[in-house]
């Protein structure tokens, strides 16, 4: 047998390099626009330690830790953690991704994959996929800061599910282009969730709710081009608000969901709005207690103006208590400063 030359063993491996390198390009063409900073075809670090672990531990990856080059990829059902008084970096990260390694790293593949960012700080020098084609789950809790070059989106794939939390007035999630909950840029997704709890915050330059998707809590969207809900708007009610700075369109297919308690306090609106709000689709209010003694009218929603053309929801369903001798209707109200308010009005029986 002729033995092969040294430099027909270097071709080789550089041929098998490149191929991966074209794998690689391939397996991570990007859903939405690439951010600021390119990733680098070789460069990858894939997550393999299958619990939870610090994300500074270079053991915990294959590749190596991230950097802002390093296409980043945590898909073997572990979490990886970014703790206080830290700062991690990556460039286009996937949280749950199918065979996410193309150079099949050892303990590094699975379908699901997730990242604490508690207390810390984490730049994505481009987009950030939570569930992109599996399952992922994005926590930012106690003073945790994430921002993201480019867009970002949570259960982008078809079956995929995603869910992201911003829990805490002082965490935030900054995304310098689109967020899309339930599908990205365009194209329906699988089941996402976007919580944002105590005051968390997020800011974007728009935000788009896929059928499939949900935006839950008592946090803070800030939206220069606004929010669009085609899928469900669910704040958390109980004396909080889920509030927009910017627009926020209701569509047709959108449903927004309220709880109501006799312990709320009247005046403050479940969902705020602080630019023009557009209503549609339907409206789903549940009332649980006994209303007795409490207030007739609740605040539902208040915005700065709403759009003329919708200024109602297409339907509206009212689950309550019965034989208390009152019976619920929604009230739309312009007031002399031209905001718009949606009220929940308790009708009292004449005895």
């Amino acid at each position: 047998m002729k033995k092969k030359s040294a430099s027909q063993t270097a071709q080789k491996l550089t041929n098998k390099v490149i191929l991966l390198a074209i794998t690689a390009l391939a397996l991570y063409a990007s859903p939405s626009t690439r951010g600021i900073e390119v990733c680098n075809q070789i460069l990858f670090s894939s997550w393999t330690t299958p619990g939870a672990a610090n994300w500074f531990d270079s053991p915990n990856w294959c590749g190596g830790v991230p950097l802002c080059h390093s296409f980043t990829c945590i898909s073997n059902g572990g979490t990886a953690q970014v703790g206080t008084g830290t700062t991690a970096n990556a460039c286009e990260t996937f949280l749950g991704q199918y065979q996410c390694d193309p150079f099949s790293c050892p303990n590094s593949r699975g379908s699901s994959g997730n990242l604490s960012v508690d207390g810390g700080t984490l730049n994505t020098c481009n987009e950030l996929h939570v569930g992109y084609q599996g399952m992922g789950t994005l926590k930012i809790t106690n003073g945790g800061l994430v921002s993201t070059t480019g867009g970002a989106d949570i259960a982008a794939g078809a079956a995929s599910n995603g869910a992201a939390t911003v829990n805490g007035a002082t965490s935030q999630w900054t995304v310098t282009g689109g967020l899309y909950v339930g599908g990205t840029n365009g194209t329906p997704g699988g089941t996402g969730l976007l919580t944002l709890s105590n005051g968390g915050k997020v800011s974007v330059a728009n935000v788009y709710v896929y059928q499939s998707g949900t935006l839950a809590g008592n946090g803070r969207v800030d939206a220069t081009n606004g929010t669009t809900v085609d899928g469900t708007l669910a704040p958390s009610g109980g004396g909080t608000t889920l509030t927009f700075g910017g627009a926020l369109g209701l569509n047709i297919l959108a449903t927004t969901q309220c709880n109501v308690t006799p312990q709320d306090p009247s005046t403050t609106p479940q969902v705020s709005v602080s630019g023009q709000v557009s209503l549609g689709g339907r409206l789903s209010v549940t009332m649980t207690g006994d209303f007795s003694s409490a207030p007739t009218r609740f605040t539902l929603l208040n915005a700065g103006s709403v759009n003329s053309s919708h200024r109602t929801f297409d339907s509206t369903s009212i689950t309550y208590p019965t034989n208390q001798c009152w019976t619920p209707q929604i009230t739309y109200v312009t007031d002399n400063n031209g905001q718009y308010h949606v009220y929940l009005d308790r009708i009292v029986c004449a005895n």
